[in-house]
């Protein structure tokens, strides 16, 4: 085999070597599988695949009795890497330069050993594959061209795994795909074992964007070389880093002492908070991190990164640096995402459903009109509260979808009753997304058509907060008032109410909320505030609707106060659309006022 001219520069090696980021890395199924077939080929006790950084030997493959990460002027390997062949050392006692080597004197008592170098393409020795026996013996040129040819394709991999996308182009660290190979490895050969994955930001996703949009990719792409760098640092010899996507990195712990790694990690903070000086520009990065300890099996090992994820999902909802994973948030993000994922097909197969929430008038006790609110039985899961799955909806674009099909369900069940000559009024709620849509008015106004509803009798709901200083959805505000529609601020008094922005909206109704109905017979301060608010209300000409009324007493003194449709379940609880026409008729046609 023709050998390669080798290159001596010591920094250079050591640059090609950090370049590969193979360093402080797991072992992986592929070099093990070298390392198993070259013991076997040569029958010798051990064989091993070795790393030499500036000052230690890195094991990256072991099969056998074979040495530990050791300092590197102890290693065998050290001078392997100084020549283009194979060395054969084929009696340790008979060489002087090995005689008092700690892997000739102690326990292992190693007599003859044959490495390999690993050479780059560039020319650089960064390791070794190495056998070693306790006999000592010899090796002919077919047997070291044998050797010579392994290690080559130990190279190849190595060179390989970076050049297909198991090394970060930017920070030169494993990737996603590695840390999962890693993990793989780990649990085949260590089951039973613990060990943990910490996951950290750094920077986090909006501050990475920020940074490119003021400073640019380049300056980015620095700033997470220094972050690669100081985590290698701080976790050389106990852990290995991985870099997952833009500034999300993982370390995963090379033993079994998981509190001890626990305990380290808490004590990183300083040091991670550390400014980094990207082009001379201090920048200080606000870490947060999730942490999970886990079992080698498979499955376990297999599901780490994502609990570690989960976990800084965790860490960011109750803003804290580091959250360690726990199973209970976890089930509630799956049933979440699960939810989420759900909702067209629920949509299409008939899974949601509308319940009408009578609301009377207080002076003459009549029932004309409902709050139409949602309902969703789940096919698997069974009923699910609308407490649980709005607030998930309306944080995405699935709220556009399935508001339609309650603007439409609700419009069309107020055509229905119209033509059968009951003249029920029905709010409907919007979210800020919905009023964000460049066509809801139109939507609303086309809907109304198609059923023959009066869009005098559809009110439109809407939290308060979700209109202040956005022009758009005023807009669209305006645009539903003109459209003959009522307006309602929904949860008044609980919010902002701020009655400057009051004069922007063209609102007809306001609804004191329910937190502050529920005690206001008991609480005299909730007594202060919503007669405040009604008072108030009314002085501008709203028309004042409170929720949540369940007890008689809460009911009279609302009244008092000038309050004028109520609703909750001192009335009724929410009811189907035949229960409820039944309930308006009962209402409509006796005319019960509320009793003095």
């Amino acid at each position: 085999m023709q050998q390669m001219l080798l290159k001596n520069s010591e920094p250079e090696r050591l640059e090609a070597l950090h370049q590969l980021g193979i360093l402080n890395t797991n072992t992986s199924e592929y070099f093990d599988t070298i390392t198993r077939l070259t013991m076997d080929m040569y029958k010798v006790g051990g064989s091993y695949i070795s790393l030499l950084d500036s000052d230690r030997q890195w094991l990256k493959s072991t099969v056998g009795f074979c040495p530990p990460n050791t300092e590197r002027d102890q290693t065998f390997c050290n001078y392997t890497i100084q020549q283009a062949s194979v060395l054969v050392v084929e009696d340790t006692l008979l060489d002087a330069r090995f005689v008092s080597n700690p892997m000739v004197t102690g326990p292992q008592a190693v007599r003859f050993y044959a490495g390999a170098p690993l050479i780059t393409p560039e020319g650089y020795a960064i390791g070794a594959l190495c056998i070693i026996d306790q006999q000592p013996r010899s090796l002919n040129e077919a047997e070291r061209e044998q050797l010579a040819s392994l290690a080559a394709l130990v190279m190849s991999h190595i060179t390989l795994g970076r050049a297909v996308g198991h090394v970060d182009s930017v920070s030169g660290l494993p990737n996603k795909y590695q840390l999962f190979e890693d993990l793989t490895t780990q649990a085949r050969d260590n089951k039973g074992q613990y060990r943990v994955l910490a996951t950290v930001d750094m920077p986090d996703a909006a501050k990475g964007f920020e940074i490119i949009r003021v400073l640019g990719a380049p300056m980015y792409d620095e700033l997470i070389r220094e972050v690669s760098a100081r985590l290698t640092r701080l976790f050389e010899g106990r852990a290995a880093v991985y870099h997952l996507t833009d500034g999300r990195f993982s370390v995963l712990s090379q033993d079994e002492n998981t509190a001890d790694f626990v305990r380290y990690l808490h004590g990183l903070e300083p040091e991670l908070q550390a400014p980094f000086n990207s082009l001379n520009i201090p920048m200080v990065l606000q870490t947060i991190g999730g942490i999970v300890e886990f079992d080698l099996c498979a499955n376990s090992a297999k599901d780490a990164p994502r609990k570690a994820a989960a976990a800084i999902n965790q860490a960011l909802r109750q803003q804290q640096r580091w959250s360690h994973y726990s199973n209970t948030e976890d089930e509630k993000q799956k049933r979440a995402f699960r939810l989420l994922n759900d909702v067209r097909h629920g949509i299409a197969n008939g899974h949601f459903e509308l319940v009408y929430q009578p609301k009377h008038e207080l002076i003459s006790g009549a029932c004309s009109s409902a709050e139409a609110l949602l309902r969703w039985n789940h096919s698997e899961l069974g009923p699910v509260s609308p407490a649980e799955f709005i607030p998930l909806i309306e944080k995405t674009a699935l709220i556009g979808p399935l508001t339609h099909w309650v603007i439409r369900t609700a419009i069309q069940q107020l055509g229905a009753w119209h033509a059968e000559g009951n003249r029920i009024k029905v709010a409907i709620n919007l979210s800020a997304y919905n009023f964000e849509e460049p066509d809801i008015v139109e939507r609303l106004a086309a809907t109304c058509r198609e059923f023959g509803v009066d869009p005098r009798y559809v009110e439109i709901e809407c939290t308060e907060g979700v209109w202040m200083e956005s022009v758009a959805i005023l807009k669209a505000l305006q645009g539903i008032r003109d459209l003959g529609m009522s307006l309602a601020l929904d949860d008044f008094g609980t919010g902002y109410s701020n009655f400057a922005y009051l004069q922007k909206v063209p609102a007809t109704v306001v609804k004191v909320d329910q937190s502050l109905i529920r005690n206001v017979h008991t609480n005299p301060r909730d007594q202060r505030i919503v007669r405040s608010l009604i008072g108030l209300a009314r002085e501008l000409d709203y028309q004042v609707v409170a929720e949540g009324v369940e007890t008689e007493q809460s009911l009279h003194m609302i009244r008092d106060w000038g309050c004028d449709i109520a609703q909750g379940y001192h009335f009724a609880k929410p009811l189907s659309a035949d229960a409820f026409l039944a309930h308006a008729v009962q209402y409509r046609d006796s005319h019960v006022a509320i009793a003095a």
